[in-house]
């Protein structure tokens, strides 16, 4: 799989990517950040713990993540996440688990045809 198959196994986002860093190698390089980030396994034991700051707190560093790589098949999934924990709304949040998790799960499918 090439960096521009990822980007459209994910939902897009190459274009805005390869105008910031004209590399695919660098741009491997970032996407092994999102590889090893931890967030979304925060995100989920947050929630299950009933935390709602701990998760905005592991959802929004997510977010960072998601925004700085251009994956755009995550980013709204994940950004209104965000906006229900910000405003307190835990169960809410928990409602839109799945939605992240079900885009989560897609682009580290894709990421792992990448990256293996």
């Amino acid at each position: 799989m090439t960096v521009k198959e990822f980007y459209d196994a994910t939902g897009g986002g190459y274009g805005e990517m390869f105008a910031k860093f004209p590399s695919d190698a660098i741009i491997t390089k970032f996407l092994n950040i999102f590889k090893r980030d931890k967030s979304f396994e925060g995100l989920t034991a947050k929630l299950e713990e009933g935390d709602a700051e701990g998760a905005f707190h592991e959802a929004h560093t997510l977010k960072g993540v998601i925004l700085n790589l251009n994956l755009q098949g995550l980013k709204d999934p994940v950004c209104n996440i965000v906006e229900e924990l910000r405003a307190g709304n835990l169960a809410s949040a928990k409602e839109m688990y799945p939605q992240v998790k079900e885009a989560y799960e897609i682009t580290v499918k894709a990421l792992n045809e990448l990256l293996p």
